[in-house]
């Protein structure tokens, strides 16, 4: 008897001891993907911070704004969830909650910004980037539905192209700067093309106005300065007619003189 004991007890020893071993590689585990969960959590809340005060003051939509606080409030109410030992994060849940309702409360209307620095304009375009492949993301996890998702990419593409517009504007200043009005006939044409496609024209009227007024004085001086290009070559082709026909008249008279001598 006294064998089967301690036969029965090694066993039910192995036995504590694996499950033990699967019990702690289960704990460690979890505890593994919730650091990894984390971390994610984190860097997704902080881009989505840091891209939401990059834009300036009314560049997005009301129901992209909305929507860019969803996202944050998502992460932080989930980060709270994982680690509710750390208050910062319901601080920040609540914070960004009443951010969204006051802009859900707010107008629909939007600021014309226009910028001034291509460097500002290709870091707003990353974001933007980022923003539609979040969207995206979220759509095929079922967040936003395909009505919803098509409304947020048309405010995008909207946002991209008036990007488009500015930074070509910039390029064509820069091309009168430098004196090469046709180059900025060039961008300006550019930007009135993407003012106009995509039923841009209504929301950006005034826009389109001065884009008009800037290609009509270009245009204006462009065909003065071929004009006066057209005057000097014809001038100086006159004048080389009159080199011409006085060498002419020089070599007769050296003839006429050999013939009376």
């Amino acid at each position: 008897m006294t064998q089967i004991y301690i036969i029965t007890g090694i066993i039910v020893l192995v036995c504590s001891l694996i499950c033990y071993v699967f019990i702690r590689q289960t704990i460690t585990k979890r505890n593994s993907e919730k650091k990894r969960l984390k971390r994610a959590l984190d860097k997704r809340a902080k881009d989505l911070v840091q891209m939401l005060n990059s834009f300036p003051a009314n560049f997005l939509p009301r129901d992209l704004q909305v929507f860019v606080y969803r996202c944050i409030i998502d992460s932080f109410e989930q980060l709270s969830k994982l680690d509710p030992s750390e208050p910062e994060y319901i601080e920040h849940f609540k914070s960004y909650t009443s951010n969204m309702e006051s802009t859900m409360r707010a107008p629909k209307t939007m600021a014309n910004v226009t910028f001034q620095s291509s460097t500002q304009i290709n870091e707003i375009r990353q974001y933007l980037n980022y923003l539609s492949r979040f969207m995206q993301k979220w759509m095929q996890r079922g967040n936003i539905n395909q009505k919803q998702y098509s409304h947020y990419k048309e405010l995008l593409k909207k946002l991209i192209t008036q990007l488009m517009v500015d930074n070509y504007t910039i390029s064509a200043k820069q091309a009168i700067q430098i004196d090469k009005p046709k180059l900025a006939i060039h961008y300006f044409s550019l930007a009135k093309k993407a003012l106009t496609k995509e039923e841009l024209l209504t929301s950006k009227e005034s826009r389109l106005v001065l884009v008009n007024e800037e290609l009509k004085k270009l245009e204006y001086l462009v065909q003065q300065q071929e004009s006066l290009s057209n005057n000097n070559q014809t001038t100086e082709e006159d004048n080389e007619d009159d080199k011409e026909w006085q060498k002419f008249e020089e070599d007769d008279d050296w003839k006429k003189k050999n013939i009376y001598d």
